[in-house]
């Protein structure tokens, strides 16, 4: 009787777990870099803290169960409400703060690219301040992990603010403007027909459904933005503001990047927190799903505790990156240590092996030795298969000498070196 994983869930063998090490490090090492610290939180939290403003349809898709205390718990589907439980459990933080994390996330709806049941989402949060400074600075982190693992010419981000977008529908006369954001949210996933059938349910007449469809299929350059609206719509002072606030913060994030901005009022992302700008990257081609996503959250806080503190983040997913960096050939391993097999001619030896192996791991190299006993040609054949660099040969006549064979695997070339020669190489890098 065989098992497999489930459905929307992976098994990651060495070869993609390395990859996957290095891409998280990466990560880690720019979030340190901008000033962030990492945090962490339990994978089980109480489904009541998605229920708060997550949204009908995310706590729907949660891996939710009562558990021996007849509590609701749940697997947790996203990192923004655990992170903001952290915050407001201790007053005494100084603020602004950046925090990063890195943890597991459950989702349960149907597997597809890029969507999966099971993933690893970095997430990196600024707390505390409201300003555009803010805003670039979080999309400004997004951008700069993206550029750093070679992927600057292959991804646009979509900007939006969802106060803008409050406005726009209050002027076009759209009162339930919450029931209008989440039908927006599906532009894209669904045809027009079927959006204006949505809006109809709704209680959105002909009219107005028709001059948002006008709204939603133009990625524009953020410059043009206001020139746009104006042939539209009517522009109140609290548009023409948050249309200047969104333009200003695309001015400041072209100190970050180079890669492509757009606005695109379609992107209003489904969460019920988000509160001014919002903003996702992705593919140049657009054949993927969002790489990131985020926006502002400034009344998350307030709704989870007495405080109001103001917040912007956003989420970089594993899955859609793993296929971009895969489709881009840079989905490979670049720091792997030198990895040695010491091998013995005999079976009286494997003392002597299991000693050099040590004294290359603690010179900081990678080393394995036998452990089944077996002939030198079985050794070497698995030093091959456990990808190893070189094969390390200890014989009988080598302990009187003081000298090993150094073979290079992948070419077959070998040669007589003295243990101290091996190891002042190692140590030095020099094999």
């Amino acid at each position: 009787m065989g098992f497999e994983h489930l459905k929307g869930f992976r098994d990651i063998f060495p070869e993609d777990a390395q990859v996957r090490l290095e891409l998280f490090s990466k990560m880690e090492d720019v979030a340190s870099r901008f000033g962030f610290a990492p945090i962490e939180y339990p994978s089980v939290e109480p489904l009541d803290l998605f229920k708060i403003k997550s949204g009908d349809e995310l706590v729907k898709q949660t891996f939710s169960f009562k558990d021996k205390g007849d509590r609701e718990v749940t697997l947790i589907p996203e990192a923004t409400p655990s992170t903001v439980r952290l915050l407001t459990s201790r007053k005494e933080i100084s603020r602004p703060v950046r925090w990063y994390s890195m943890p597991k996330l459950w989702r349960y709806e149907e597997p597809q690219s890029g969507r999966l049941r099971e993933h690893v989402q970095f997430n990196a949060d600024i707390f505390g301040s409201d300003s555009i400074y803010a805003d670039a600075e979080i999309i400004g982190l997004a951008t700069k992990i993206l550029d750093g693992l070679g992927l600057k010419e292959e991804y646009e981000i979509r900007l939006n603010d969802r106060n803008l977008m409050n406005n726009i529908l209050g002027n076009i006369g759209i009162s339930n403007t919450p029931a209008a954001l989440s039908i927006i949210d599906h532009y894209g996933k669904v045809d027009n027909d079927t959006l204006l059938s949505e809006m109809s349910d709704q209680g959105i007449d002909d009219e107005q459904a028709e001059s948002v469809i006008k709204l939603l299929g133009n990625n524009l350059n953020p410059p043009d933005l206001m020139d746009f609206l104006s042939s539209l719509i009517f522009m109140d002072d609290k548009t023409i503001e948050n249309v200047n606030r969104l333009e200003d913060t695309y001015t400041l994030l072209k100190k970050y990047t180079d890669a492509k901005i757009v606005v695109s009022l379609s992107t209003v992302r489904g969460l019920g927190y988000y509160t001014g700008i919002v903003f996702e990257g992705f593919d140049r081609k657009g054949e993927l799903r969002a790489i990131f996503g985020g926006g502002r959250y400034d009344n998350l806080s307030k709704l989870l505790s007495e405080q109001s503190i103001p917040a912007v983040g956003f989420g970089m997913g594993d899955a859609v990156l793993e296929i971009l960096l895969k489709r881009t050939n840079r989905w490979k391993a670049e720091q792997r240590r030198k990895k040695y097999a010491v091998c013995c001619s005999t079976k009286k030896l494997a003392d002597r092996c299991i000693d050099l192996a040590l004294e290359l791991r603690d010179l900081g190299a990678s080393a394995i030795s036998d452990l089944n006993n077996r002939s030198l040609s079985a050794q070497l054949k698995n030093a091959s298969s456990n990808d190893c660099d070189y094969a390390v040969i200890i014989g009988e006549a080598d302990i009187k000498s003081g000298k090993v064979t150094l073979r290079t695997l992948r070419t077959g070339e070998q040669s007589q070196i003295s243990i101290e020669e091996l190891v002042k190489a190692v140590r030095n890098d020099h094999i």
